[in-house]
């Protein structure tokens, strides 16, 4: 079977290639409200917390976070550090307990002859060692699971400072793995949310953009253009798919060959909101690299999503805005709005945004809530299938040589 000239292949690659552009802005969106509410660096701070619990002894995890090191990763007294890597835990962590060999000598008291009290610091030899000293904290320790853990990794380590923090690396590294899985699970709502957010906004209906893609050949043929140009960009580093900034870069978007405006009714509203991630950007109170970062990435992602020439977007034109229009459009004005289209679209349109009929209206919020759910997987999802489609068209064309040898 030849993929490559599939109707319903090339179809597919042009939704799931706007889905992959539009779903860029949820994710940023998503990262902005994690920033926005500390989510990252308060679960990071909870998954640590649970990790060094130990009832029976300190508090390692208040511990943790009160070292020198972790505080100094703070970019203010109330924001927490989202990132720790696996050798600064280790090395901190081993700092900690090793630490205890130097604070938890103990107090020798005596009264003198006139019945007064001396305190004096018991002299015991500090060992110079880091291993030494981690050792001698264990011993200060009262028996735990915690504590027969840090013992463990000690013993394995046969005194050896590289070894030992090897093995605290790899713990920290195989639980963040977990945590990893569990805050994917705790986000999934915040991606819905935001999913159907951008939907709505941005006026996404899916069955309108699935049939536009079989009407209309120009349209589809740009994108699969763009798509395949974004996947050879993207083969260029595979290892960097789920990094927003290399999406944003990778994106090809094919010029249109049509004037602007053609493939969609009106693109103000996507101008609107580009107008105010330029006026927030700019805006002084504006301050944290983080904050300016995102906001760097969704202006860009918002200059994609123009550029696609997609009929997305709020008019008053078309609907769901021109249902509620006393004035109702005639066909031979769309046929001027749209002059290089052809009749089947131009009558597709004329009847979609003139009919306000209730299976109409039925069918434009199941597009909304078609498009809100699968904008919550995310832009790496949508970016993953995308380069699977192509690849499946592609293994489908038939080399030159053969074509030749055919003919």
């Amino acid at each position: 079977m030849n993929f490559a000239d599939n109707n319903i292949l090339l179809i597919l690659i042009s939704l799931v290639f706007i889905y992959a552009v539009l779903s860029i802005l949820v994710s940023i969106l998503t990262e902005w409200l994690n920033y926005y509410f500390k989510e990252r660096g308060i679960f990071l701070k909870d998954s640590i917390y649970k990790l060094l619990k130990d009832p029976i002894n300190k508090d390692y995890g208040y511990l943790f976070y009160n070292h020198v090191t972790i505080a100094g990763l703070k970019s203010a007294p109330d924001k927490l550090p989202q990132y720790v890597s696996s050798r600064m835990f280790a090395e901190v962590l081993i700092d900690i307990i090793a630490q205890q060999a130097v604070h938890n000598r103990k107090i020798q008291v005596s009264t003198s002859n006139e019945g007064a009290k001396k305190y004096k610091l018991e002299r015991t030899e500090i060992p110079e060692s880091v291993i030494e000293r981690f050792q001698v904290g264990i011993n200060e320790m009262n028996t735990s699971q915690f504590t027969d853990l840090m013992q463990s990794f000690l013993d394995k380590s046969e005194n050896n400072y590289d070894k030992l923090k090897a093995h605290i690396e790899q713990w920290f590294n195989d639980y963040m793995d977990r945590v990893s899985g569990w805050y994917k699970t705790k986000q999934r709502k915040k991606f819905l949310a935001v999913g159907f957010l951008v939907a709505i906004s941005l006026n996404v209906d899916s069955l309108h953009l699935l049939k536009v893609l079989s009407l209309d050949d120009n349209l589809k043929n740009r994108l699969v253009e763009s798509a395949e140009h974004t996947v050879d960009n993207l083969e260029k580093d595979s290892t960097m798919r789920s990094n927003i900034s290399f999406l944003i870069k990778s994106t090809y978007v094919a010029k249109s060959n049509e004037g602007a405006g053609n493939s969609q009714p009106d693109s103000n509203t996507i101008a609107r909101i580009h107008h105010i991630v330029k006026q927030l950007d700019s805006n002084s109170r504006v301050k944290d690299s983080i904050a300016r970062m995102e906001l760097n990435q969704l202006d860009s992602a918002m200059s994609l999503v123009s550029e696609l020439n997609i009929p997305i977007g709020w008019s008053k034109n078309a609907a769901p805005l021109s249902w509620f229009q006393c004035r109702k459009l005639r066909e031979s004005n769309l046929e001027a709005m749209h002059p290089s289209k052809t009749p089947g679209l131009v009558s597709y349109l004329f009847t979609r945004n003139n009919d306000c009929s209730f299976g109409n209206i039925l069918k434009y919020l199941l597009g909304i809530i078609i498009s809100g759910v699968s904008l919550s997987f995310g832009a790496p999802f949508w970016f993953e299938l995308l380069a699977k489609f192509v690849n499946i068209r592609r293994s489908g064309k038939i080399p030159e040589g053969d074509k030749s040898s055919k003919s």
